[in-house]
């Protein structure tokens, strides 16, 4: 029997109540929505066009950020076709846009701390399970696209899973990129934050608000206890994240001194550096 979709308008709780527009399965739906408000949708759901031109245009400012310049390294529409005359099926919108994009740079496609063992696969390295494309390992756990209905895929004893409450592959790919590229930059740190930015439950706005002297939020991530920050002038990035038990940043920056100058700012943020 085949999958029934839906078209139209779509809330997602977990990307900040943020709507969408495009046409997505009916297990993706979780209600039909009420007293004027667009249903909601799963956070782990195949990506509308306006998702998809997000996480290009993050992934352009991250190449601009690390590299210093309009540098592409993307794979070609040739590796594409090969890569999908090789599987036996097209690749996915998000996913084809991703190669795209940067499927050839290392530095946003492979975690600088070589202990994570975390990479998204090469385009000739991607391969088809039980209809699902893996793209990704993390040490020894393996991610994968479904191919038709295109949400992130786990494997638990061999088997694939859906997990409808985890990030969508534009999501994850904006925040997983963003990491990977402050792991190479010239001067990375992690810290811990105190105070407000810890329990408020407004953290990311707060953060928004402290840093912006530093920093520009990303407006198109969404998570309400995630934010991406950068400065494409000063080539900076930054990644934050509150639970309500602790909150913590990674910054990437091209001196050192500018990440002591946070810290100080701040509230003496002290930073680990990484190796």
């Amino acid at each position: 029997m085949e999958a029934v979709k839906l078209t139209g308008t779509y809330t997602v709780d977990n990307c900040g109540k943020k709507e969408f527009y495009g046409t997505y399965y009916s297990s993706e739906v979780l209600n039909d929505g009420k007293d004027g408000k667009a249903p909601k949708l799963v956070q782990n759901h195949g990506a509308s066009d306006e998702e998809i031109r997000n996480m290009e245009q993050w992934l352009k400012t991250l190449s601009y950020i690390v590299h210093g310049g309009d540098i592409s390294l993307g794979c070609t529409e040739e590796q594409i076709e090969d890569a999908e005359e090789r599987l036996g099926v097209s690749l996915p919108a998000e996913m084809r846009i991703y190669y795209l994009t940067v499927g050839n740079d290392p530095l946003l496609t492979t975690d600088g701390n070589s202990k994570k063992k975390d990479r998204y696969l090469p385009i000739n390295e991607i391969h088809v399970s039980d209809g699902n494309i893996v793209y990704r390992m993390r040490k020894k756990e393996p991610f994968a696209l479904s191919a038709v209905q295109r949400q992130i895929m786990f494997i638990d004893d061999d088997s694939w899973y859906w997990e409808p409450n985890m990030e969508s592959f534009c999501e994850n790919v904006m925040i997983t990129a963003a990491i990977f590229a402050i792991s190479h930059m010239k001067h990375s740190a992690k810290g811990r934050l105190k105070g407000e930015l810890v329990s408020s439950l407004q953290a990311r706005k707060l953060a928004e608000q402290r840093f912006n002297s530093t920093f520009r939020a990303l407006g198109s991530y969404y998570h309400p206890f995630c934010a991406l920050f950068y400065n494409e002038r000063e080539r900076r990035l930054g990644w934050f994240r509150s639970n309500g038990m602790m909150a913590d940043i990674l910054i990437g920056t091209q001196t050192a001194k500018e990440i002591e100058d946070f810290g100080e700012m701040h509230g003496n943020i002290k930073f680990k550096y990484t190796e």
